[in-house]
């Protein structure tokens, strides 16, 4: 006869459950938000540095990208074309005929950009061979930096720098 078949039968087990709260107190996530608050302020301020250099060069890439597809249409049509420059905006169009326009760029308009400028001493044109005639530094500013210059070659070449 087994002695132990009866022990384990009457034994009973009894689980007790513990009522610890594993949840956050108010007070604790109001100090949460306020150190997020803290830190998100100091990210949107450091932020708002950058946005003029990041304006400035991004202007300057779609004025070089523009240049590039000014030779490369003046080469294909074999017209060339004359950029002239304003303030913030520059408008490519036949050397020959000033109303037929290839593109035309406003910062203030096209991007709400007022603060970006470009300047340059000549209007360059692109010959049909895609070279330039009336080599000119463009420069692209925005809001008192340093500018951007594209630098452009006899041989139809362009080149940014800061």
């Amino acid at each position: 006869m087994n002695k132990y078949k009866n022990a384990t039968k009457n034994t009973h087990c009894i689980i007790t459950k513990k009522s610890n709260s594993y949840g956050f107190t108010l007070i604790e996530l109001m100090i949460i938000m306020a150190i997020f608050s803290v830190l998100a302020a100091i990210g949107v301020f450091s932020a708002n540095q950058y946005f003029p250099n990041y304006k400035k060069n991004a202007a300057g890439r779609t004025v070089i990208s523009d240049l590039v597809k000014a030779r490369i249409h003046a080469i294909k049509e074999r017209v060339r074309h004359t950029v002239t420059i304003n303030n913030n905006k520059y408008t490519i169009h036949d050397a020959n005929n000033a109303s037929n326009v290839f593109l035309t760029r406003d910062f203030a308009s096209d991007y709400d950009w007022k603060e970006v400028t470009i300047q340059s001493a000549t209007n360059p044109t692109f010959n049909i061979d895609g070279t330039i005639n009336n080599i000119s530094t463009i420069l692209v500013d925005c809001g008192g930096s340093d500018p951007v210059s594209i630098t452009m070659t006899i041989t139809g070449n362009l080149r940014i720098a800061e």
